[in-house]
Protein backbone atom coordinates (compact mmCIF):
# COMPACT_ATOMS: atom_id res chain seq x y z
CA UNK A 1 0.00 0.00 0.00
CA UNK A 2 1.48 3.40 -0.97
CA UNK A 3 2.30 5.91 1.73
CA UNK A 4 -0.10 8.87 1.52
CA UNK A 5 0.59 12.25 3.13
CA UNK A 6 -2.70 13.96 3.92
CA UNK A 7 -3.48 16.95 6.08
CA UNK A 8 0.18 17.96 6.10
CA UNK A 9 1.63 21.30 5.05
CA UNK A 10 4.09 21.49 2.17
CA UNK A 11 7.08 21.81 4.54
CA UNK A 12 6.07 18.65 6.40
CA UNK A 13 5.66 16.75 3.10
CA UNK A 14 9.13 17.87 1.96
CA UNK A 15 10.87 17.15 5.27
CA UNK A 16 10.67 13.37 4.89
CA UNK A 17 12.06 13.24 1.31
CA UNK A 18 14.85 15.69 2.25
CA UNK A 19 15.71 13.59 5.32
CA UNK A 20 15.84 10.43 3.17
CA UNK A 21 18.06 12.21 0.60
CA UNK A 22 20.51 13.25 3.33
CA UNK A 23 20.61 9.78 4.88
CA UNK A 24 21.26 8.14 1.52
CA UNK A 25 23.77 10.80 0.49
CA UNK A 26 21.67 11.92 -2.47
CA UNK A 27 21.96 15.48 -3.65
CA UNK A 28 19.39 17.49 -5.62
CA UNK A 29 22.12 19.40 -7.42
CA UNK A 30 22.37 19.13 -11.18
CA UNK A 31 26.12 19.74 -11.22
CA UNK A 32 28.79 18.05 -9.14
CA UNK A 33 30.54 20.24 -6.57
CA UNK A 34 34.28 20.72 -6.67
CA UNK A 35 36.47 21.94 -3.84
CA UNK A 36 39.53 22.44 -5.98
CA UNK A 37 40.90 24.42 -7.53
CA UNK A 38 39.43 27.14 -5.35
CA UNK A 39 38.18 30.01 -7.46
CA UNK A 40 38.79 33.67 -6.67
CA UNK A 41 35.69 35.82 -6.43
CA UNK A 42 35.53 39.60 -6.19
CA UNK A 43 32.31 41.25 -5.01
CA UNK A 44 32.04 44.96 -4.20
CA UNK A 45 35.83 45.29 -4.03
CA UNK A 46 36.19 42.34 -1.63
CA UNK A 47 38.23 39.35 -2.74
CA UNK A 48 37.81 35.82 -1.43
CA UNK A 49 38.22 32.19 -2.41
CA UNK A 50 35.34 29.78 -2.86
CA UNK A 51 34.83 26.95 -0.37
CA UNK A 52 33.37 24.83 -3.17
CA UNK A 53 31.81 25.44 -6.58
CA UNK A 54 29.92 23.83 -9.44
CA UNK A 55 28.59 24.86 -12.82
CA UNK A 56 25.45 25.94 -10.96
CA UNK A 57 27.00 28.19 -8.31
CA UNK A 58 29.44 28.37 -5.41
CA UNK A 59 29.78 28.59 -1.65
CA UNK A 60 31.71 31.49 -0.13
CA UNK A 61 33.11 31.99 3.36
CA UNK A 62 31.51 34.63 5.59
CA UNK A 63 32.45 38.22 4.79
CA UNK A 64 34.90 39.60 7.35
CA UNK A 65 33.97 42.31 8.21
CA UNK A 66 30.29 41.86 7.23
CA UNK A 67 28.96 43.88 4.32
CA UNK A 68 26.98 47.03 4.99
CA UNK A 69 24.11 46.65 4.26
CA UNK A 70 24.20 42.92 5.09
CA UNK A 71 23.81 40.42 2.27
CA UNK A 72 20.40 38.69 2.20
CA UNK A 73 18.95 35.72 0.33
CA UNK A 74 17.17 36.71 -2.85
CA UNK A 75 19.63 39.51 -3.63
CA UNK A 76 21.27 39.53 -7.07
CA UNK A 77 24.95 40.44 -7.08
CA UNK A 78 27.56 41.09 -9.74
CA UNK A 79 31.23 40.31 -9.49
CA UNK A 80 34.33 38.92 -11.10
CA UNK A 81 35.57 35.35 -11.08
CA UNK A 82 39.17 34.26 -11.65
CA UNK A 83 41.63 31.54 -10.67
CA UNK A 84 40.28 29.21 -13.32
CA UNK A 85 43.58 28.78 -15.08
CA UNK A 86 44.94 29.70 -18.48
CA UNK A 87 44.41 33.36 -17.64
CA UNK A 88 40.63 33.02 -17.81
CA UNK A 89 38.64 35.45 -15.75
CA UNK A 90 35.35 37.16 -16.30
CA UNK A 91 32.20 38.64 -14.90
CA UNK A 92 29.27 36.90 -13.27
CA UNK A 93 25.79 37.68 -12.03
CA UNK A 94 24.45 35.47 -9.23
CA UNK A 95 21.57 35.14 -6.80
CA UNK A 96 22.23 34.70 -3.09
CA UNK A 97 20.28 31.50 -2.41
CA UNK A 98 21.51 30.64 1.07
CA UNK A 99 23.27 32.10 4.06
CA UNK A 100 24.11 29.48 6.67
CA UNK A 101 24.06 30.00 10.43
CA UNK A 102 27.85 30.37 10.39
CA UNK A 103 27.65 32.97 7.61
CA UNK A 104 28.66 30.89 4.57
CA UNK A 105 27.03 32.22 1.41
CA UNK A 106 25.51 30.10 -1.34
CA UNK A 107 25.37 31.67 -4.81
CA UNK A 108 23.56 30.44 -7.92
CA UNK A 109 25.07 31.62 -11.20
CA UNK A 110 22.61 33.51 -13.38
CA UNK A 111 25.17 34.71 -15.93
CA UNK A 112 28.78 33.74 -16.59
CA UNK A 113 30.96 34.99 -19.41
CA UNK A 114 30.97 32.21 -22.01
CA UNK A 115 34.74 31.60 -21.83
CA UNK A 116 34.47 31.32 -18.01
CA UNK A 117 31.69 28.74 -18.31
CA UNK A 118 33.75 26.71 -20.78
CA UNK A 119 36.83 26.83 -18.56
CA UNK A 120 34.77 25.77 -15.51
CA UNK A 121 33.23 22.95 -17.54
CA UNK A 122 36.70 21.62 -18.26
CA UNK A 123 37.71 21.78 -14.59
CA UNK A 124 34.49 20.14 -13.34
CA UNK A 125 35.10 16.80 -15.07
CA UNK A 126 35.05 14.00 -12.50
Amino acid sequence: MPLVFRNMGIKARMALPNFVRRVLGWDRRRHARSSGPRLRIQISGRKMRTLDWSLGGCKLPPFDPPMDPPLRTGVTIEGRISGIGLGNSGNFVADVVRISKNGEIGLRWLELDSHVFLALSGLNVS
